[in-house]
């Protein structure tokens, strides 16, 4: 018989792949949403780093690189700058996840903008030192506020729909011993 908690894990981790696969997919549809003049949020970034907070153990780094890597590839990205800035921050969050597990959802949130402002800065940074095209500074910095927007969005789809809660301090030493 398969353990609760172990099940729980993988549900989740299979769950998370899935909806990863099908942002990308749904970002590649030719559905004309960009020409209203906003640029789409990443709602892969969103749910990585969301569910990253509220339960570190259901979205492993090899899930973060296989889904980021892919999303490099297909639209046409520089090929692992991105996936490399992505699980840094994402391992830099889950190893201050434990300070973070009191606090209420507005100090969450701000760790999530303040951890997608750094990524923008340093993939813009990297691509300068590279020489390769980008867009304006403004409209990398409304990505970026588009996607802080959204947080709550995906945290409250995750939370209600999905039924991913935030651990507590106890509940994160159990499945940290488990």
């Amino acid at each position: 018989m398969i353990d609760p908690v172990t099940r729980h894990i993988w549900t989740y981790r299979l769950i998370y792949l899935a909806l990863g696969l099908l942002v990308i997919a749904y970002k590649l549809m030719p559905l004309g949403l960009g020409e209203s003049g906003i640029p789409a949020p990443d709602i892969l970034l969103a749910l990585t780093l969301a569910w990253l907070m509220r339960q570190p153990a259901v979205v492993p780094m090899g899930a973060i690189i296989l889904l980021f890597l892919l999303a490099d590839f297909l639209f046409q990205r520089p090929p692992g700058l991105w996936t490399l800035l992505v699980l840094v921050t994402s391992e830099s969050l889950r190893r201050r996840r434990a300070q973070m597990t009191e606090f209420p959802f507005l100090v969450e949130w701000g760790a999530f903008a303040a951890a997608v402002f750094a990524l923008l800065i340093l993939n813009r940074v990297a691509l300068w030192l590279l020489v390769v095209d980008q867009t304006t500074l403004g409209l990398t910095l409304a990505h970026g506020i588009v996607t802080v927007a959204v947080y709550p969005i995906v945290v409250a789809v995750s939370k209600f729909v999905f039924g991913l809660r935030k651990l507590g301090p106890i509940d994160s030493e159990a499945a940290a011993s488990s």
